[in-house]
């Protein structure tokens, strides 16, 4: 299966379009936050390093349709500078009495060496060892082409791979999806083939999985959902992210949205998500904690209950706990959201529908 061509030279012509407003500069941010690891709560240390970006969205394809990370990537990024900044924040920001998840965010793919070459990984990987006691687990984020045996032997080689999450954007199992919606520039196959080498070098898999991406209907997303979490859980992947879609600029999503062709999902089919895939998998980890909820470029309901909501998604993500969604507050907006649903299912004219 090939990408779109015609989908990519548009998303391509807004990348272009939104380039000149990229970062000239910026330094690594850290900070830490609460964390679920997957024998209960912890904290966690996140890094965003400044590289170049992600060479997708650097590519002549455009990138995925939905993402504006790019922009916030330096052109010309200090490595050697990240380095010193990295040591800093580590010894400022861990407590060795603690445990944490130590979460390695390039924007892009850390494992794509045009980001992060072989030594500045390294680098990266020993100034962690000190404090490996308190490190119960190291997440990077990669695309699926650069989850090598080359580099995944450089993980085993420096560090306990046993602790190594490679968290991969599969978005949705979805190959249609993947090419006419997203843009990924990858397919369910690349997806597989990555997680079964993960697995062979004893490191462990997240599957992020994009909630709502563009010309997919709101209902037809709850069923992708579930159908890529039955997908990805055949694999043995014991972890999924369900990300819900914020609007970020210079991105083909954005154009939509500001044209008013785009309604950003309810929180409401967020909580029915996570229900119903704790009691469909009772041993799989949930992460669900949406980026804007609540805000119109975000997962949103009516305005009255999105903070409540959003308070209870995160406390279900830490705790694990189906039951705090249980108990959410009565809100005139939930049928509308029912509504909402239905309509979609009995009048969905997007290409997608045939599909499910």
């Amino acid at each position: 299966m090939k990408i779109n061509p015609y989908f990519s030279s548009i998303i391509y012509s807004y990348r272009q379009s939104a380039l000149s407003k990229r970062s000239t500069s910026r330094r690594l941010v850290a900070w830490v936050e609460d964390h679920r690891l997957r024998t209960g709560p912890a904290k966690a240390i996140v890094f965003i390093l400044p590289t170049r970006g992600c060479s997708w969205a650097l590519s002549r394809s455009g990138g995925c349709s939905i993402c504006g990370y790019l922009y916030d990537n330096p052109q010309k990024p200090d490595l050697s500078e990240m380095l010193t900044d990295f040591s800093s924040k580590l010894s400022s920001l861990i407590d060795p009495s603690l445990s944490y998840s130590i979460k390695l965010f390039t924007s892009g793919s850390i494992l794509d060496s045009l980001e992060v070459p072989k030594h500045v990984l390294i680098s990266i990987l020993h100034e962690l060892q000190p404090y490996s006691s308190s490190i119960k687990e190291l997440v990077l984020e990669s695309r699926p082409s650069y989850v090598t045996e080359e580099k995944l032997t450089l993980l085993r080689d420096h560090f306990d791979i046993a602790k190594v999450e490679i968290a991969i954007g599969l978005e949705s199992a979805n190959n249609a999806i993947l090419r006419d919606s997203i843009n990924k520039g990858f397919f369910w196959e690349d997806f597989e083939l990555a997680t079964k080498r993960v697995f062979s070098f004893g490191a462990k898999i997240k599957a992020y999985l994009l909630f709502k991406p563009p010309f997919v209907s709101e209902f037809d997303s709850i069923l992708d959902v579930f159908n890529s979490v039955k997908q990805v859980v055949s694999l043995g992947v014991d972890t999924v992210s369900i990300n819900a879609i914020n609007i970020q600029r210079g991105t083909y999503l954005s154009s939509l949205f500001e044209k008013n062709f785009y309604r950003p999902p309810y929180l409401w089919s967020l909580v029915h998500i996570c229900q119903e895939l704790s009691t469909l998998y009772p041993n799989l980890r949930i992460i669900c904690d949406p980026v804007a909820g609540g805000k119109s470029r975000g997962a949103h309901n009516c305005g009255s209950c999105d903070s409540a909501i959003v308070q209870a998604l995160k406390d279900f993500t830490l705790s694990q706990d189906p039951s705090i969604l249980q108990d959410l507050p009565s809100c005139p907006c939930k049928l509308e959201w029912k509504s909402y649903l239905l309509h979609s299912k009995l009048n969905n004219n997007d290409f997608f529908s045939l599909m499910f």
